[in-house]
């Protein structure tokens, strides 16, 4: 899968585990991203979401029926170019460290 490589090449140092249908990236411990057929599901933190949910092709994460609070899902199509991923990934990576420092 051409996403999972990029999402590999593009992340600081991140533990692999399969979730959520795909491959889920740890940063600093935390969930930052993950990689499946229908895109990249992004950590942003609940207080960016609503802005980012006004993008096309950015829709909440749900699970059971329910949105999911700090997740959206990125279609492909948002992702065509190395620098426009990095900014989905930077996003990632900032509220997942953010959650570990919270606890």
């Amino acid at each position: 899968m051409e996403l999972l490589d990029r999402v590999r090449a593009a992340l600081p140092p991140a533990e692999e585990k399969r979730m959520f249908g795909g491959t889920g990236f740890m940063v600093d411990g935390a969930l930052a991203c993950s990689v499946s057929l229908r895109g990249l599901l992004v950590r942003v933190g609940a207080d960016q979401q609503a802005d980012l949910l006004a993008t096309e092709g950015v829709e909440p994460m749900v699970m059971g029926g329910r949105a999911s609070r700090g997740w959206v899902h990125v279609a492909p199509v948002l992702l065509g170019d190395d620098a426009d991923l990095r900014e989905w990934l930077d996003l990632g990576v900032a509220a997942a460290r953010a959650a570990v420092w919270k606890s």
